[in-house]
């Protein structure tokens, strides 16, 4: 019993040892990239802080659901235009509009009606949507500035005749609505060209 005794000890004295002696290694955690952002309206990425980082996506999703909307607005306007109008706002421009923008449109689309005005042929071409920075208006969280080219768009007079499109540019605003993005309100001229 004794010897059983002798012999364990020097078993356990041994994997003792041989425990001591073994290194203990931690793996050294591998250095997370610092992340990058873009500049709001484009630009050179720079290194930027997690929580900076956090709001570029938001704000890009925010732009995304912006151009969305605008586009699906610009799809509606079209063929209002080519209908001579309406007098109600139609379910998409519930969706898409609010506020002074929306009783703008709907100004214009009562006129197109009583004046019995409507697109003969053509379309309106988006020429190009950017984000814009900075400026607000009604309460924005993102503006998009836009070119809309309908130099290519015959549409009647009214008065029997037929007149041409022209280009606009147009700075539309967007606020949030029950949770959806909507145009409130939009700052628009004719150009020359887009």
């Amino acid at each position: 019993m004794a010897a059983l005794r002798t012999t364990l000890s020097a078993l356990a004295l041994g994997l003792a040892i041989l425990a001591g002696c073994t290194p203990v290694t931690t793996p050294t955690p591998l250095p997370q990239p610092s992340p990058t952002c873009t500049p709001e309206a484009g630009g050179t990425p720079y290194t930027c802080t997690p929580y900076q980082y956090e709001e570029m996506v938001a704000k890009d999703r925010l732009y995304t659901e912006a151009e969305t909307v605008y586009r699906k607005y610009l799809t509606e306007e079209a063929r209002i235009y080519r209908a001579g109008g309406v007098t109600e706002p139609t379910p998409v421009l519930l969706e898409t509009t609010t506020g002074k923008y929306q009783s703008d449109a709907m100004e214009i689309f009562r006129d197109l009606v009583e004046l019995k005005v409507r697109v003969l042929s053509g379309d309106y071409t988006v020429s190009w949507i950017r984000r814009t920075p900075g400026p607000a208006r009604s309460g924005s969280v993102v503006a998009l500035t836009s070119c809309v080219d309908g130099s290519k768009v015959r549409f009647s007079d009214g008065k029997g005749g037929s007149e041409t499109g022209t280009p606009i540019q147009e700075t539309g605003y967007f606020v949030v609505v029950e949770g959806s993005l909507k145009l409130a309100n939009a700052d628009s001229k004719v150009v020359p060209t887009c």
